[in-house]
């Protein structure tokens, strides 16, 4: 099997599992064309749960309200209140608001111009942004329609495990993988799928292997239980 249909073969796997099911994601939240709440909510999505993300990405809409001129007119003690469900809101709120003024210098508080740029040139314009990392900038990128694949914990211990990448890879190499290996009209679906898959089956600490069906090639499977067919339930 090459790399590409092998690929393949693990998205198509994982979507029959259908995981999804009733399960929340911040950056589907806003608007599909909303990109400055995208951002927001992705930033408030860091290190912490969907469900108390939503939550605080909804009570700053409420509170302050989601947009560039309303944050930035806004003090950093009122957001950070407004987001304090969502964990880590003092660093945050900064982010938020550092964000903010940058994207208003920058691109007058207009996001949907990167959607008209090249990807690369988009990505090293978003990087350049306090608070903006790999992850944040290739999720927004991928909701404009570029090439981007984000990529969050579970699928970096997805992609290790299963042996796609040497189990070292960083960001740029696991996102170059699935980038070169699916067809790009299934990166959205793939991404969410994967980290759905993360979230259920192959979890940080006891994965179920047991009703994995992609145990037979996953060298995290046959490392851990090959030799002693021992299976944790």
């Amino acid at each position: 099997m090459t790399t590409e249909s092998n690929a393949l073969h693990i998205y198509r796997t994982i979507k029959k599992m259908k995981l999804r099911k009733n399960m929340q994601f911040t950056s589907e939240v806003p608007s599909k064309k909303d990109y400055y709440k995208i951002l927001i909510a992705t930033i408030l999505s860091q290190n912490t749960n969907d469900k108390n993300s939503i939550s605080a990405f909804k009570r700053l809409d409420e509170k302050i309200g989601v947009e560039p001129n309303k944050i930035l007119n806004a003090e950093i003690n009122e957001i950070a209140e407004a987001i304090k469900i969502g964990g880590l809101y003092r660093v945050k709120a900064k982010k938020i608001k550092e964000a903010t003024k940058e994207i208003l210098t920058r691109l007058d508080g207009d996001l949907t111009k990167l959607a008209n740029m090249e990807y690369e040139e988009a990505r090293k314009l978003l990087l350049k942004i306090s608070g903006i990392g790999d992850k944040t900038a290739d999720i927004l990128l991928l909701k404009m329609g570029h090439p981007a694949f984000p990529v969050d914990t579970h699928i970096k211990r997805i992609t290790r495990r299963l042996g796609l990448v040497n189990r070292k890879a960083k960001y740029l190499e696991i996102s170059e993988f699935w980038r070169k290996n699916l067809p790009s009209e299934n990166y959205l679906d793939a991404h969410l799928e994967l980290i759905a898959f993360g979230r259920k089956i192959c979890k940080s600490i006891n994965p179920r292997c047991n009703i994995c069906p992609l145990r037979d090639t996953c060298h995290y499977y046959g490392e851990e239980y090959g030799k002693e067919g021992n299976i944790k339930q």
